[in-house]
């Protein structure tokens, strides 16, 4: 293993995982920012709009795929810290047979069936054409998203966090250009940000698949097999669940938001992607988390997998800290660099950043206990919280709006976390985790 997680200080282990893997993953989100940036400026708030709508297909597909990452990351990294590095690489023919299975079924369905999800979630008439295209060329490019996630997750799994990042940043800087070539030089349209998507992805993953065969010769050479598809699945099942509700708690909000307006749906888009730029931090070291609990847990060492959750959250404390102070002094100059100067969306969007950070505190605990869980192996209750905190943003937002209006789609998110850390302490504090 690159990064042995069972020995020495937790919080060096930790932090020696989480920090590569926050750097690579602020570049893929500057690029997600970025190309918002452009489409937003050059090509006007309906296209904007129509990239934003686009954003929920493409995490139903990123749930999918990031949770069956999570299952071969958590199952590969059980096994490296029992030792069994023998189980560990025949494990790689199943892989390869989820990288042809996943990538090429979400490829055909979401290319086939992009008109009819933006007709069910009342996306504008001026904007739904832009939608389509967009995710149809996106399409396109799942299967090499797929192989870059699992393979990484292999790579990460023997705790070696940096080969992927930087193989991510560069996929990242080459997006960033060709956006700005396609759609700003060569005035593609959304088409030119879509063929950028696609070709930075293509990159990554022959970057990680040369990586690992230069590695390992023999790693790509396993036949495909079925045989641990089913751990895969069992382990990841929870982020898949996770991501997933989450995704179609956003189809049914989305569908709320574009009843609004192409001022509301331009706000509440750019500042989700604000806000999801600011919980980078969080997610990664929930992942670095798991990773250190996962290997822990399969060396039996209860006390040092104790010990990282509380340095994971005394991490976590300068993480909240930064992101309350930027939500509260440079949130409209973030708005205005996605937007322009539409200042009825940079409004919007300035307020629902606000209210979103009074609960950041425990956005951030709520990625660090639900990763914690994981890694222990726990699989029913983390399935069970996803559901409850998606259940209750979805209803909150559809039955508040009756009432008072955008506002209820802006407190909807928030209030959800107050109930899912609630109901994962609960659980924590129970020690059930151990069993």
């Amino acid at each position: 293993m690159e990064i042995d997680m069972t020995t020495g200080k937790p919080v060096k282990a930790i932090l020696r995982f989480f920090l590569p893997l926050f750097a690579g993953n602020i570049m893929q989100n500057l690029y997600n920012v970025f190309d918002t940036a452009v489409v937003g400026h050059i090509l006007g708030k309906n296209a904007l709009a129509a990239v934003g709508n686009s954003y929920v297909p493409a995490l139903i597909i990123n749930s999918i795929i990031l949770g069956i990452s999570s299952g071969i990351l958590i199952l590969l990294a059980q096994v490296y810290g029992a030792g069994e590095i023998e189980k560990a690489q025949n494990c790689m023919g199943s892989i390869q047979m989820l990288v042809f299975l996943i990538g090429g079924g979400l490829a055909c369905i979401f290319f086939l069936a992009a008109r009819g999800i933006f007709t069910a979630m009342d996306v504008p008439a001026e904007s739904i054409g832009y939608a389509t295209e967009y995710l149809r060329i996106t399409a396109l490019g799942i299967p090499f998203l797929s192989a870059y996630n699992f393979y990484s997750a292999v790579i990460k799994a023997g705790g070696d966090s940096k080969m992927p990042v930087k193989y991510m940043s560069v996929s990242c800087f080459m997006n960033i250009v060709l956006d700005y070539v396609f759609v700003a030089a060569l005035r593609l349209g959304i088409r030119g940000a879509a063929f950028a998507t696609v070709l930075s992805q293509i990159v990554a993953a022959g970057l990680v698949v040369f990586y690992l065969d230069r590695k390992d010769k023999g790693a790509l050479l396993f036949r495909p097999n079925f045989k641990y598809v089913r751990p895969i699945f069992r382990l990841g099942i929870t982020g898949v669940v996770q991501n997933g509700a989450s995704a179609v708690s956003m189809f049914f909000i989305q569908g709320a938001v574009n009843r609004f307006g192409v001022n509301e749906i331009s706000a509440y888009t750019s500042a989700y992607k604000i806000e999801s730029v600011l919980t980078i931090p969080a997610v990664n070291l929930g992942t670095a988390l798991s990773v250190f609990i996962a290997q822990n847990t399969g060396a039996e060492n209860y006390e040092r997998v104790r010990r990282g959750l509380r340095d994971s959250f005394k991490i976590s404390a300068a993480i909240t800290a930064a992101a309350v102070i930027i939500l509260w002094t440079v949130s409209p100059w973030l708005m205005y660099l996605l937007v322009g100067s539409e200042k009825e969306i940079i409004r919007i969007g300035v307020q629902y950043l606000h209210i979103i950070s009074l609960t950041f505190p425990l956005c951030v605990s709520l990625y660090l206990l639900t990763n914690f869980l994981r890694g222990a192996g726990e699989i029913g209750y983390p399935l069970f919280n996803t559901l409850l905190e998606l259940s209750f943003r979805t209803a909150f937002a559809f039955v508040s709006v009756q009432y008072i209006g955008f506002c209820g789609i802006m407190f909807c998110r928030p209030l959800s976390f107050v109930i899912s850390t609630v109901s994962l302490s609960c659980r924590y504090f129970t020690k059930k985790w151990q069993k």
